[in-house]
């Protein structure tokens, strides 16, 4: 009897590779496929979105002897690029952008390898490719009919139904409630409850300085570079500074809450539970008979924000998701703030609030251009100045 590869096999060499092939325990299935040799672009992306749903295994230069119903070794020759090109293509080609990885392995033979392209289940899938959506048959991929796509879709936005609740929780303890300002609301719950995720944190009998350290050192470079001025509308990340104590977990904020100003406040909260915060009082400013936002500082707030996960993830060793919520407040009449107050406002925004939630691999965490888009692009868009953003928005190569 043939041996059985399971779902989740991957060769560490060419000769477990060729071992698999010669005992016919290798075939393709909803999670594996073989290609002889690397697609389209557009052919390549199709494939990788396929796989997004449930994840799976694409191993390139394996050759189908279709007449015998087996597999060969058929290495590809090593070329610059090769690693690179796969996941750029699914950054890029697909939509929402697919995360995968890619690793080589060498054969005997000089310059020639196999392509070992793993797609992730992805918590945002399913994905676009090419204008329509792709799922896995038995073998291949095909294309997903409108009732699954919308299926699977509103499974996907059913999961992130804690977090808004959780979020909508926040607002209500907003601590000016009356307050003239547009507010923002951060919040994070890791997609995978871990008891006790961050209980070195809540432990620790003065967190303050570690809090500070995280919020100083957690905030890329190049979040820092790409929002440029916008980084330093007040109140700024540099003004946490002090420390204080909240159900459940920690904080640091601007100002203490004796003499805290609606236009100075700001506090990052990390709770025990692993839930991690952010609230500012001044998303927006008040000049005469204008009303306006800061809408890169809210880019450039989120995107640290996403940074900060990043940095506690690493030390809590979570490598799962995030679900994400944004909820910024009292925001009917505001337009967009161009830098200069004299200058003509812009569209103003006609609602009372802007929400939005959506889940952050750990991958996407890297470079959160396109969550941090997914958060705020909409409200950036709808004050017609998402494109001075752009860059704080998306993940250039």
């Amino acid at each position: 009897m043939d041996r059985v590869l399971p779902p989740t096999w991957r060769p560490s060499s060419e000769t477990e590779l060729e071992a698999a092939l010669n005992e016919g325990a290798f075939t393709e299935t909803p999670k594996r496929e073989a290609k002889q040799q690397l697609r389209s672009s557009k052919d390549q992306a199709k494939d990788m979105a396929s796989f997004a749903i449930d994840g799976g295994l694409i191993v390139v230069g394996v050759r189908e002897v279709k007449a015998e119903g087996r597999f060969e070794l058929a290495p590809v020759e090593w070329a610059d690029q090769i690693l690179e090109s796969p996941a750029r293509i699914a950054a890029s080609s697909c939509d929402p952008p697919l995360q995968v990885s890619v690793d080589w392995l060498d054969s005997e033979v000089p310059g020639h390898g196999y392509l070992l392209i793993e797609v992730p289940a992805s918590p945002l899938a399913p994905h676009m490719a090419g204008g329509a959506y792709y799922g896995r048959g038995d073998r291949e991929k095909r294309r997903l009919s409108d009732a699954e796509v919308e299926r699977l879709i509103r499974a996907r936005d059913a999961s992130l139904d804690v977090v808004r609740t959780a979020l909508r929780e926040q607002v209500d303890k907003d601590p000016f409630p009356d307050g003239e300002l547009a507010h923002l609301h951060l919040l994070a719950l890791p997609s995978r409850r871990i008891p006790g995720m961050f209980k070195a944190w809540t432990a620790a009998e003065n967190a303050q300085p570690l809090l500070f350290d995280l919020v100083r050192d957690g905030v890329s470079r190049r979040t820092r570079e790409l929002g440029g001025e916008a980084a330093r509308v007040s109140p700024v990340l540099g003004d946490l500074v002090s420390g204080f104590r909240t159900a459940g977990g920690v904080g640091i904020a601007s100002q203490s809450s004796a003499d805290a100003r609606e236009e100075g406040d700001l506090r990052f909260v990390v709770r025990e539970r692993g839930e991690v915060s952010l609230y500012c009082g001044r998303a927006a400013a008040r000049y005469a008979d204008r009303y306006l936002f800061f809408d890169g500082a809210l880019a450039f707030r989120v995107r640290a924000f996403l940074d900060l996960l990043a940095g506690l993830s690493e030390d809590a060793g979570y490598g799962g998701s995030w679900d994400v919520g944004v909820a910024v407040t009292n925001t009917h009449g505001v337009s967009s703030w161009s830098g200069d107050r004299r200058s003509a406002p812009g569209a103003k925004y006609d609602a009372e609030r802007y929400e939005q939630a959506t889940r952050v691999p750990q991958t996407e965490l890297e470079r959160p251009g396109g969550a941090t888009d997914r958060l705020v692009g909409e409200l950036l868009r709808s004050l017609g100045n998402a494109s001075a953003h752009s860059d704080l928005l998306t993940d250039p190569e």
